[in-house]
């Protein structure tokens, strides 16, 4: 073999064993981010599985005592853990409540939009979105109790708060009245953004309060039915409709006036 040839040979050999170091190094480098993702992953699952059941210990608390009024060290007991370990997953109980109040939403939303997804007509949405929000909505959920302290702590913010929390729930009423216009069952003229926050905001108190009614209450179908009736129907009978039908042209006859007679006064002048 000439000087050439062992030359090529050498560098051809020594070509390969950096190319194979390359290959290893890279395999090594693939490894080890995949090791770290999963352990990462892992990890996030933990952390997840944690705050769920600090949740459920906190709700659990609230419903047995019908208020917000528990103590973190009677969490942490119940989660068998340290108040310093469970600090890290929430800062303070206000922030717990929150993440209560936040779930508790997103399983209503989630409901409401099973429900409506299921619908046949825009009046068994109604229906059927009426009966969620009521149903979980009722005194003494876990929803309603952690509505009840975000309003306290809402202080003077409390529409553009609870705008924000159901903003989806008034986005699904809204699509829903929209619909029942096209079906003939609202009218053409109703705003359905200002109908939606109307009777997202009436359904919620309704179902507030409809335990104070006693055990005539109604529940279920018939309370979401009669408050549907009340939405669509009104509780007006025929002779207030016409009364406020001619209370409503008075005043636009009033409020023209006053551009009738401005002509009057230019020709004086």
């Amino acid at each position: 073999m000439s000087l050439l040839d062992e030359k090529m040979t050498s560098e051809l050999a020594n070509s390969l064993k950096k190319a194979s170091g390359a290959a290893r190094t890279s395999l090594e480098e693939t490894v080890t981010r995949q090791t770290t993702r999963l352990r990462s992953s892992t990890k996030t699952r933990k952390s997840a599985a944690t705050r769920e059941r600090i949740m459920a210990a906190a709700t659990s608390l609230m419903v047995e005592r019908g208020n917000t009024d528990f103590q973190m060290s009677e969490v942490s007991s119940r989660c068998k853990m340290s108040k310093g370990a469970l600090y890290y997953y929430f800062a303070d109980k206000d922030a717990l409540v929150e993440a209560i109040f936040d779930r508790s939403i997103d399983e209503l939303v989630d409901s409401v939009e099973g429900a409506v997804a299921g619908a046949s007509s825009a009046l068994e949405a109604l229906v059927s979105l009426t009966r969620e929000l009521t149903c979980r909505m009722s005194v003494g959920s876990p929803l309603a109790l952690a509505m009840t302290r975000e309003v306290i702590d809402a202080n003077n913010n409390v529409l553009p708060s609870m705008e924000t929390h159901f903003a989806r729930i008034i986005s699904i009423i809204s699509a829903q009245l929209d619909r029942a216009k096209g079906e003939g069952m609202v009218r053409e003229g109703v705003n359905s953004r200002l109908g939606a926050v109307t009777i997202s905001g009436a359904f919620i108190f309704a179902a507030l309060e409809v335990a104070s009614l006693g055990e005539d209450a109604p529940t279920g179908d018939k309370l979401a039915r009669s408050l549907i009736d009340i939405a669509l129907n009104g509780m007006g009978t025929e002779a207030a409709h016409t009364t406020l039908a001619a209370v409503g042209h008075a005043s636009s006859s009033s409020d023209a006036e006053p551009e009738k007679s401005s002509p009057q006064v230019s020709e004086q002048g």
